[in-house]
């Protein structure tokens, strides 16, 4: 518990609605978005380590929390429609990486289903052929094993991934679920 207390401390908190704030400093408003990226403001990639500064705090202040997220920018640079181009451009992207967090849980559902499946199959086919074919040869004996293996190592994967890989991937989704209600600010640099 005061690991938890001493990470929250890290952020400082809204006066008015008790939110955590997750604060950036820029020097432009091109810093929130991937250079590289040649897509219009609205279609652009958020920065990768910013996005993965906006996880890590998403992961450490509890989902049960409001945050907002608040942008400091020099004064002389302030512009409303690149703020709301900014904020658009940033709902998308955390739209955009949900759908794909949802797109790997299909996937995984998938995966899981399948895994069980086979293992269940192969663990009733050993056994079945070990129950009625008790004489075999040496040869059949390995392949039998090789089955109970096969079988018990599927199921093993289809509970890792679904009590590790998804959970993981679960709480992802909530981070960015919301992300995607939270207030973003830009604000002057106080300096």
């Amino acid at each position: 518990m005061k690991k938890k207390k001493e990470t929250l401390n890290l952020y400082n908190k809204n006066p008015e609605n008790n939110a955590f704030m997750i604060e950036v400093s820029l020097d432009d408003y091109s810093e929130i978005f991937n250079g590289w990226d040649a897509s219009s403001i609205k279609k652009k990639d958020i920065e990768p380590e910013l996005l993965d500064y906006l996880e890590q705090a998403g992961f450490e202040i509890p989902i049960s929390e409001k945050v907002e997220i608040y942008f400091y920018l020099p004064k002389e640079i302030n512009d409303t429609d690149k703020e709301n181009k900014s904020m658009t451009g940033m709902i998308n992207n955390f739209k955009a990486v949900l759908f794909f967090i949802n797109r790997m849980l299909y996937k995984n559902y998938r995966r899981i289903a399948s895994y069980i499946s086979i293992g269940i199959l192969f663990l009733i086919g050993a056994y079945l052929t070990r129950y009625y074919a008790p004489s075999v040869t040496l040869m059949f004996s390995i392949l039998i094993e090789g089955f109970f293996i096969g079988g018990w190592f599927l199921l093993w994967e289809a509970f890792s991934l679904f009590f590790f890989d998804t959970h993981e991937t679960k709480l992802r989704r909530k981070v960015y679920r919301r992300f995607l209600e939270t207030q973003i600010f830009f604000k002057d640099n106080i300096e």
